[in-house]
Formats: structure tokens, sequence, C-alpha cells
């Protein structure tokens, strides 16, 4: 099975999400398939330094992000690499393991085992964590295996136009009348995430690329929760699944850009925030296993800020701003380390 890993500039990330899958995939075979879209070329040298084997895919506008990154000029393109990361699928395994650079392996997972049963039971998609939150996982299990469960979603309504008037279109109060006649509720809406996630997962090769259909050049979560309606509505006989428990984390410490990470009262760049604890890993200076299988060391991290000082990142507003971060998630349910 391939492991695709969309990476952008967090190579200390990219160092810990790699360092799992060589300690926890069982696998004798694997290919590691990195699609990276502007990590600085001496971060991507010392990654292929320290992880031989892996292959790195470049997207188009990754020249022109670096010299932006490598330059401060604070203008970096915010296109997303949507053809990269669907020509890398279109070319994977039938089912591949789609993970993020922030996130990593907690525990031992046999792919080609895994992809065996997975097609016996027709799953286009296992998700391989939740945040602890049962709302992202609410389902009709129909079979249930040693290391991961098979279900059939329980969702409001499987009828796309349907789903994209309750759930989707907000505009002339229609929301307010939805939830007023509780039809639409948080619990309802999140229940999709049952057949849809990001990353993290283990996904069918065509069910991931029917995820994309209609894109625009646009990352758009409420059009792939759209077509992920439409795919169940076409196609009857098939099922998703979980792990009996989570085997991924996720950061929460960092992001990639500063885009949509911006918070009131807190002036954090995370693109200097970025190249700070860069340094610091390629100085080896920062071990990105530090605190695993938890987050990244954030006592590490808040010291590392606090000796560069920076105006554009330091500790206290990079702690102000992982506290409103965390809140994002905690306030629907989830649990974080």
């Amino acid at each position: 099975m391939d492991i695709l890993i969309k990476s952008f500039n967090r190579p200390y990330c990219l160092d810990r999400c790699i360092q799992s899958i060589n300690k926890f995939v069982v696998d004798s075979e694997y290919q590691i398939i990195v699609l990276d879209d502007g990590t600085p070329e001496k971060y991507l040298k010392k990654i292929k330094e320290k992880h031989d084997g892996i292959t790195i895919l470049k997207s188009s506008k990754y020249a022109e992000k670096v010299t932006s990154i490598e330059g401060d000029l604070g203008n970096v393109s915010t296109e997303i690499p949507i053809d990269l990361w669907l020509d890398a699928a279109k070319k994977a395994s039938d089912y591949f393991l789609l993970l993020e650079d922030d996130i990593w392996l907690t525990d031992c997972v046999a792919l080609s085992d895994l992809q065996i049963e997975l097609s016996k039971e027709k799953v286009q998609m296992l998700k391989l964590f939740w945040l602890g939150n049962p709302k992202l996982i609410s389902n009709k299990i129909i079979k249930k295996d040693p290391f991961f469960s098979v279900y059939q979603p329980q969702l409001y309504t499987q009828n796309p136009l349907l789903y994209r008037l309750v759930f989707i279109i907000d505009r002339f109060k229609i929301r307010r009348f939805f939830s007023f006649f509780n039809i639409y509720t948080t619990a309802r809406a999140l229940r999709y995430y049952a057949i849809y996630s990001v990353a993290g997962a283990i996904f069918k090769r065509d069910y991931f690329l029917s995820l994309w259909n209609n894109h625009t050049n646009t990352v758009s979560e409420e059009l792939q929760l759209y077509n992920a309606v439409k795919f169940l509505k076409s196609n009857k006989n098939v099922n998703f699944g979980r792990t009996n428990k989570e085997i991924v984390k996720t950061s929460f410490l960092s992001a990639a850009t500063n885009q949509h990470k911006n918070y009131e009262d807190v002036n954090l760049d995370m693109f200097a925030f970025n190249k700070i604890v860069n340094e610091a890993w390629y100085e080896n200076q920062f071990d990105a296993m530090g605190g695993f299988p938890k987050d990244l060391n954030p006592e590490i991290i808040d010291t590392i800020l606090k000796e560069k000082n920076a105006t554009a990142a330091n500790a206290e507003e990079w702690n102000k701003w992982v506290k409103k971060f965390k809140f994002q998630y905690t306030s629907f349910g989830c649990t974080i380390d």
C-alpha cells in the first residue's frame, strides 16, 4: 500500500511523521511518497538523508513558494496543490494511506493485510482517528474485526439535494428555519464526517478521487461532503470503517500557514514561527520525536522561541495562539492531550 504525505514547510513535522511510519508499519515493503508544496530544499535534503527510499514530488508552485519563504517576502502563494494530490492519488495503489506532515502513527498497522480485508468488505474509507469525538464516527457497526469495524453511516439523508439544502445552504435565514424545527442540528451535521476525512485515513482510490469532483482549483469541505453524499447515493453496496481505537494523532502546536489560523488579539506570524523551528530542527536543536507519541514538546518550542525573541513569533503570542487553536476543536467535543 502506498503512503501519501501532504507536506508544506514543516520538516520537523514531516520527520516525525516518517519516523512514526517506519516505527509502526509492520509491512516489509511500502512506498512513502511526500507531496511537497514549498519546503526549502536544504530541509528536504536532510529528510532524504534521514529516510532512505522515500519519494518526494513537488508542486508546480514549489519554486515560487520557496523563494517567498526563504526571502521573507510575506506574500507566499495560497494556491493549493490539488493537481499534485490528485495525480499522485491516480497513480497510487488501489487503497492508500493519506497523511499530512503534522499527523503521525501511534500504533502498529499491517497495511497489506488491511488492504485485503478492506477490499473484501467494500470499505471506501477507513478512519484512523477522530480526536476522541464520538459524534464524528456515529454509525451502525455491521462487522467488527480485531483491528477495525465496518459500519453503515447513520445520516439524516443520503439525498444530495436535500443534504445541500439542509446542511450547506445558509442564505435567507434558511439555516435558522431548519434549526428552529430541529431539522438542522450540529450533531446531525457532524454525522457526515463518518464518510469523509481530510487525511489520517485509508482511502479507496476511486472514492478519494470522487470527493474532488468539480473542485474548481479550490479546497471546499462543503463540496467534498456533498460529493461524499452523492457517491453514497450512487453506490449502494459500499461500506465505511474505522479502527477500533485511534492509531494516529495530529499536532495542535503549529500550522502550515497563517490562513484560517489568525485569531483576534494574537500577533503571531506562522511563517516566522516555522522558520525558527525549522532551523532549530535542521541544526539538531529540536528533536521531532520529543514527547512522542504525544504532541511535539511544547517546553522545548517555548525555550527556542524565547531564545530567538523574534517580534513576529515570540513565545507569549505562540502560547495564546495554541490555546485558541485547541479551543476550535474542544468546543465541539474533541479531546486533545
